[in-house]
């Protein structure tokens, strides 16, 4: 399918249909970031759950995010009187997705039983997702009126989003963009942090040894050795980040470490972790959402993955790299494996250690 020829001279009112995961949503930046950069006064309406619009707000490429909160609605169903309550904001959703008068709805995850049908409510003329090939679910495709089959070089999921923007004549920018916030609370309360632990002058690596699904966390024993060997060169500080409920799985990487150059972090919101990411030298870590958030703060960031493909969901850009279990399972991803990829990591770029310090 090709592109519209020309661009069109109105502003346009623009969605985005990603709910889910925040891994994911930093992958479909860039397609916010192009329409943007191409049409600076289109208005981009990002569909999003509760929990992802942390990266959303207040973002400079997003102009409105809609919560779509369905892990809300599924806990509120379980009783008759939540029900009634998830219906009812169930129906306010419908009404504002149809006041929106939109041009076009990308429905960028292609779920039939989640954002297909949104992208359908909204009413949009154009509705765009993937081809059957390429559609998360086949029946995603009887909701969009413009199916597009990425071109056979886009291998990494964000290369195959922004392939999406052929139907609105939007070019993609090179390299793609990841704006984020700025989180000024968090940026504060992060370099206090860094101050106050001693952090200035050191190689700070951060591990993210935690992740949703048992099938994608590589062990904690390999994390501990893997820390152990970063440990051995003076200079090095090790972080091991993650959220709230993780502070166990966090400690016992570092339980063998010497407490002033290991430390063991699980910040509650999320502009906290961005914080502190985006400051570190290196970040090593499962197929989570951190990782990802490193690789968009332009952080070196390896990832490893089992279950998942690397080459389609890893790390993004120039700065990433991913190790891939030889059988599919991350008991099978050596130390030694993720020390050979360590050694071979790109550094960090100059502008972005004076940004951080």
């Amino acid at each position: 399918m090709t592109a519209r020829p020309t661009t069109p001279a109105r502003a346009r009112r623009l969605a985005i249909v990603r709910l889910t995961s925040l891994g994911d949503v930093i992958h479909t930046l860039p397609v916010a970031a192009a329409i943007k950069r191409q049409e600076p006064k289109s208005r981009v309406i990002w569909l999003a759950e509760e929990r992802e619009r942390i990266v959303l707000d207040d973002n400079p490429v997003v102009d409105e995010v809609i919560a779509v909160p369905l892990r809300r609605w599924r806990e509120m169903a379980r009783r008759p009187s939540g029900l009634r309550q998830a219906n009812r904001e169930f129906r306010a959703l419908r009404r504002v997705l149809r006041e929106l008068k939109l041009d076009a709805a990308l429905d960028v995850q292609g779920w039939p039983h989640k954002t297909s049908p949104l992208a359908w409510l909204s009413r949009a003329p154009l509705r765009i997702g993937f081809s059957r090939a390429f559609a998360r679910h086949p029946l995603a495709t009887l909701f969009t009126t413009e199916r597009v089959t990425p071109p056979a070089d886009a291998r990494h999921i964000v290369d195959q989003n922004l392939a999406l923007l052929g139907p609105l004549a939007i070019r993609t920018s090179d390299p793609a963009e990841f704006p984020l916030p700025r989180f000024a609370e968090a940026e504060t309360w992060a370099a206090a942090w860094w101050h106050a632990h001693r952090l200035a002058g050191c190689r700070v690596v951060a591990l993210l040894p935690s992740t949703r699904g048992a099938a994608k966390l590589w062990p904690v024993a390999s994390y501990r050795a893997l820390a152990a060997r970063f440990l051995d060169h003076p200079s090095t500080v090790v972080l091991v980040l993650g959220g709230p409920g993780e502070e166990q799985c966090l400690t016992d990487v570092i339980a063998d470490a010497a407490p002033a150059r290991a430390f063991a972090v699980a910040p509650g919101p999320i502009p906290h972790l961005v914080g502190l990411l985006r400051r570190v030298d290196l970040a090593v870590g499962n197929d989570t959402g951190p990782i990802h958030v490193a690789a968009a703060s332009h952080v070196p960031s390896l990832g490893l993955f089992g279950p998942t493909r690397g080459d389609r969901n890893g790390p993004y850009g120039p700065l990433g790299r991913y190790v891939q279990s030889p059988t599919k399972n991350m008991n099978d991803i050596g130390v030694d494996a993720v020390w050979d990829a360590v050694a071979r990591m790109p550094a960090k770029p100059a502008s972005e250690l004076r940004n951080s310090s």
